[in-house]
């Protein structure tokens, strides 16, 4: 029974490794380029001035500037200025408010996601997939610095958002279930690259390894 225990412990140690090297982070730190705020980290960015990099698949649009009821660019950090440039809006705004974008062949596999966000709402959500199976989702609501009530100017809804170390994700999609879910400069990359592992995440497994070769000696006994 005793011998039960201990492998029970070491087994429950090496489970929550995986929730420690999986715990993801979000901050609002950027790039500005006069209005324009980009991603901090390493990564590829789509920023919707050219051909669309990877494959979109849905109800969106490209466009620039606003829409009563349609759409509105996202709101300059100093909570003044807005997006000059062009911007994915989701759904696009000839269908029905309710709609849904896919986006893969993103090129890789990536732990990083960062985007200039527009007039966050509890109804704007991502979610991020590996080869389709879902493993992450976030709302306006989640990451808003406090209500997530879609003002189209206010810095509290208007945010370059950066979620690292998410679960390894090769696609994502923005829904939204009424207008609109506003986006630029949306970036993807590694942070830290989820092939090195992290030192203490190392030293935990190692202590777990030590712990499997003890209870393993003392069966033999």
């Amino acid at each position: 029974m005793k011998r039960l225990l201990i492998l029970f412990s070491v087994f429950v140690v090496l489970m929550g490794l995986s929730g420690v090297a999986h715990a993801y982070n979000i901050n609002y730190l950027y790039i500005a380029d006069g209005n324009n705020f980009t991603s901090p980290y390493y990564a590829t960015v789509e920023d919707f001035n050219g051909p669309l990099a990877w494959t979109w698949t849905g109800s969106y649009a490209v466009v620039n500037g606003s829409v009563a009821n349609k759409y509105s660019a996202p709101g300059g950090i100093d909570g003044v200025n807005k997006d000059t440039t062009d911007y994915v809006t989701v759904p696009g705004p000839t269908t029905g408010g309710n709609g849904s974008v896919t986006v893969t062949n993103l090129g890789g596999m990536y732990n990083y996601f960062g985007l200039w966000w527009g007039s966050m709402d509890t109804y704007n959500t991502f979610s991020f997939y590996l080869n389709g199976v879902l493993t992450e989702s976030f709302t306006g609501a989640d990451v808003a610095v406090g209500n997530a009530d879609g003002n189209q100017i206010a810095p509290a809804t208007n945010h370059y958002v950066n979620f690292l170390n998410l679960m390894p994700f090769n696609s994502f999609s923005m829904s939204s279930t009424q207008f609109a879910f506003e986006a630029d400069n949306i970036a993807v990359g590694y942070n830290p690259p989820p092939h090195v592992p992290e030192p203490a995440t190392m030293l935990l497994l190692g202590l777990g390894l030590i712990g499997l070769a003890g209870v393993r000696r003392n069966l033999k006994n």
